[in-house]
């Protein structure tokens, strides 16, 4: 991740739930962010209507449902999003961010989907780990993981809050450093 790209993220995901109307301490809606920013966001079953796509669609969603969540496709001037239904609304939710994150940074489409060989997907990792980040940012902020660490509110109760997996909630509360910095602070108050 090139330098200073975290805190590029947590700017630019507090103007985009900005532009939702969100603070930093709410929910926020990816699919509603893919509305704002008029990304139609469609199903792996609504866009199999061919033989061709009905073998990718079995393999995606029964075969190996686990190497494909969603993608962003380009159409003509714009883009599209094709998500797998087959995952759980948080799997879906952090999905669908992390592909919101892609546009948000006009990302190039690198990633290549295949359906033979060990793994069905090619991308760039720098690429991937800033829409990492910024979808993290989008989904759970810095500044509320920092808030949530320090009212001691379990990473369950989080992910319950914000929509996310519990281990998406685990992942910002440690990666934003909230549970140290509440830790460090509740020692030095203890005198530790």
């Amino acid at each position: 991740m090139r330098r200073g790209f975290k805190a590029e993220a947590k700017r630019l995901a507090l103007e985009v739930r900005e532009e939702l109307g969100l603070n930093a301490h709410v929910r926020m809606d990816p699919y509603a962010l893919a509305k704002l920013y008029g990304i139609s966001v469609y199903t792996l079953d609504e866009m199999a209507d061919s033989a061709e796509l009905q073998d990718a669609l079995h393999h995606f969603t029964h075969v190996r449902p686990e190497v494909f969540s969603a993608a962003v496709i380009p159409v003509g001037h714009g883009r599209v999003i094709i998500e797998n239904a087959a995952a759980e609304p948080p799997r879906r939710a952090s999905t669908l961010a992390h592909e919101m994150a892609h546009i948000l940074l006009e990302h190039s489409f690198t990633t290549l989907l295949r359906t033979s060989g060990k793994d069905c997907r090619e991308s760039d990792r720098d690429q991937e780990d800033e829409a990492a980040e910024l979808s993290g940012e989008l989904l759970l902020p810095t500044e509320a993981a920092h808030r949530l660490a320090h009212r001691n509110v379990p990473d369950e109760d989080v992910a319950t809050r914000f929509g996310i997996s519990i281990e998406f909630a685990r992942w910002r509360m440690n990666s934003t450093g909230a549970r140290i910095a509440s830790q460090r602070a509740r020692a030095r108050r203890n005198g530790h």
